[in-house]
C-alpha cells in the first residue's frame, strides 16, 4: 500500500524543465497557452506531465517566431508500482507516468531581418 502512485509521489504531476537561448534580451514564451513575459535565458518553470506534448512558442522583438514540441517518455518511476494495477492507474490519471524528453531545451532564435 504505501508504494501506490510511486512515480506521483515521488515526481509529481509536474515537471522541471530549463529553456536556454541563442540571445541575450527577453523573450515572451506561451507554453500549453500559458504566457510566460520577459523571460530572461537560461529560464527554469514546470510543465505538465502527461501523455500530449507540450506546445512551446517563443517570441523576442527582431527575432522570428519559434515553435518547440516537447515529446514525453515513459517514466521509469512508474515500475515501483509493479503489479499494483492502482498505483498504475493513478500515474495514468495525474501524467506521472511520463516525463519530458529532455530536461533543457535550447531556443535557436533567427534575426527577422
Amino acid at each position: 500500500m504505501s508504494l501506490t502512485s510511486c512515480a506521483t509521489v515521488f515526481c509529481g504531476a509536474k515537471a522541471k524543465i530549463t529553456f536556454d537561448s541563442n540571445i541575450n534580451t527577453t523573450a515572451d514564451l506561451t507554453i500549453d497557452g500559458r504566457k510566460h513575459s520577459d523571460v530572461t535565458f537560461p529560464y527554469t518553470t514546470k510543465i505538465d506531465r502527461g501523455f500530449d506534448e507540450t506546445i512551446v512558442k517563443a517570441e523576442a522583438v527582431g527575432y522570428k517566431p519559434l515553435m518547440l514540441y516537447i515529446d514525453k517518455k515513459f517514466n521509469a518511476v512508474s515500475v515501483i508500482n509493479l503489479c499494483d494495477v492502482l498505483g498504475w492507474a493513478i500515474d495514468a490519471a495525474t501524467g506521472a507516468i511520463t516525463k519530458p524528453e529532455f530536461k533543457v531545451y535550447e531556443l535557436e532564435f533567427e534575426s527577422a531581418e
